[in-house]
Parts: structure tokens; sequence; C-alpha cells
């Protein structure tokens, strides 16, 4: 695993046991006895570094999460141009992909999907304009959609064998987030129904 963070070597021998079992089975499967012994460690020296396997669950995790504070990131943040954006995901995703297609799956952990979701909710903030009358309630649904929408398209490209060229989908991507899904599905959806039973 790449070092993102600041992590020992012991801590990173750790991690790569853990990692190692948790792509066979679920965390409460997984026991303290059987990390060590892979990772060539002793007891004391697990819970010097971790409380639990949830921490070290957390901390493996961190690893893997972007850091808004990066200049990389900020670069990007600083250009008004969104796509630039989901490139920077993908090329994350692609990074850290045989993780996050675990992570984020059925037998993964809810939670890392709730902050990647965050990440991205502030990477497209930070690209945001406020339209006159736009209600905080509003935005947020908005960007919480967007980044969800970001999430499920890079989850879905990567676990295809069929895929596209990387450029192809972030085209695909900036279509249904400037035209919308009803029309590239050539949808025509009315909601004055709702509108007059309200």
């Amino acid at each position: 695993m790449s070092q993102v963070g600041k992590i020992t070597r012991t801590e990173q021998k750790i991690m790569a046991a853990f990692w190692q079992l948790y792509s066979r089975k679920k965390i409460e499967k997984i026991t303290v006895r059987e990390i060590i012994e892979l990772a060539a460690c002793n007891r004391s020296t697990f819970y010097a570094h971790f409380s639990d396997m949830y921490d070290l669950l957390e901390k493996f995790e961190e690893q893997l999460l972007p850091d808004m504070a990066q200049p990389a990131v900020q670069k990007i943040i600083a250009k008004d141009d969104l796509s630039l954006s989901v490139e920077h995901c993908m090329a994350l995703y692609q990074k850290y992909k045989v993780y996050y297609q675990l992570l984020l799956g059925p037998n993964g952990d809810p939670a890392f999907r709730e902050k990647l979701t965050e990440f991205l909710d502030q990477m497209i903030k930070a690209h945001l304009g406020q339209k006159d009358g736009q209600t905080d309630f509003q935005i947020d649904f908005l960007v919480e959609t967007t980044a969800s929408l970001l999430l499920t398209a890079l989850n879905f490209y990567f676990k295809r064998t069929d895929r596209p060229q990387a450029t192809e989908i972030i085209g695909l991507l900036s279509s249904v987030l400037n035209q919308g899904v009803a029309q590239q599905l050539g949808w025509h959806i009315s909601c004055k129904k709702y509108i007059k039973e309200n």
C-alpha cells in the first residue's frame, strides 16, 4: 500500500497483514492473533499502535483518503473547471482501486463511503457559485447528489471489464452533470402533479 500519511514501518506491516485478511473475510471474523502472525510482531506491538480492529481500519482508511490541504488539490480547486476535479478523483481511484472497490462494495465499510463523499462534497463546494434564492438545503442536496453520482460512476467504471478510455467516461460524466440524466436518456420528467398536491 502506498504511504499517504505519516505511518511507521511497523504500522505499515500491520496494515498490510490486516488488508490481506480483510480482503478475504469480514472485519468481525479477523483476530489480532492472525494479524500479528502475518505481520511477524507481538500483541503488545499491535496495541501500541492500534486500540482495536476498528481503530486499525479507521487508520488504514485515512491513508486512502485525499487531503484537501495538499497543494495539488488546492491547485485543482483554484481553477474554475470541475472536470479537473473529476480527473483528480479518477486518478485517485485508479491508484487505490483494489482498496476502494472492496471498501465501497457490499462487504466494505459504509463509513468509508461517507468519508469519501465528504471529500467530494468539499471539492464540489469549492467550485460552486450560489444562485439567488437557493436555500442551504438546496445547495447541500445538489452537492451531495453530485458527490454520490461521481462516486457511483467511478465505482461502476472501475469494476467493468469493457470500460472505455478515461477521457470518455470523464466526457460522459461532464455531459450528465451539465445536461442531467433525463436529457441523456431522452426523458421528460414532470413534477406538476406533485406540486399541485402540495
